[in-house]
């Protein structure tokens, strides 16, 4: 017959440290508590870098819509002007020249979309410190970066237009870099 035991009962002979029932005296008593280490928190140029990423992504989605809507026989008199300054202050317009104008509804207005997506991705995982999207922001800098210069030079006209998103994007890929942001994406939580 077997006998069943209860958590307060003791057995001649056992141990009551190492009993095999579950209970709060079943802990040998040299163990160690474990304490989780404290999440750091979201440093708030990381918080604004979120923010910018997620207003970068609307602009960009406002232009590539302006861009895909109709206008009349010249461009420069319909939506599209909202959506070519937008392109023209974000330094966009320097891979974009390189567009025949016949391609720029078929593959420009996609490629604006998708940049738009990618930037609201970034702006999410950038807000919880995920390591692709530390990855997929200094991406999109450098991707920034390069156009901006492409269009300083080829566009000298609009030069200026492209500086403010040439000064952004290295200032992002500057902060991104620093050992406070690049910890928040990179140590184990």
């Amino acid at each position: 017959m077997t006998r069943l035991f209860f958590s307060g009962e003791r057995v001649l002979g056992q141990n009551p440290n190492f009993s095999p029932h579950k209970s709060s005296m079943s802990l040998p008593v040299l163990a160690k508590p474990v304490v989780a280490k404290p999440t750091p928190s979201r440093p708030e140029g990381v918080t604004f870098l979120a923010g910018l990423a997620l207003l970068a992504g609307i602009m960009l989605l406002i232009a590539g819509i302006t861009f895909a809507l109709p206008f009349p026989d010249r461009w420069d008199y319909g939506p599209a002007l909202i959506g070519f300054w937008i392109m023209l202050s974000f330094g966009y317009l320097g891979f974009g020249q390189f567009l025949p104008a016949l391609f720029v509804p078929i593959i420009g207005i996609p490629m604006i979309v998708i940049l738009a997506t990618l930037y609201f991705a970034a702006g999410i995982g950038v807000f919880w410190g995920r390591r692709w999207a530390w990855t997929l922001s200094i991406t999109l800098a450098l991707f920034g970066v390069a156009s901006s210069i492409l269009q300083a030079i080829t566009w000298a006209q609009y030069d200026f237009f492209g500086a403010p998103g040439l000064i952004v994007t290295l200032l992002i890929l500057v902060y991104l870099t620093r050992p406070l942001a690049r910890n928040f994406f990179f140590e184990r939580r």
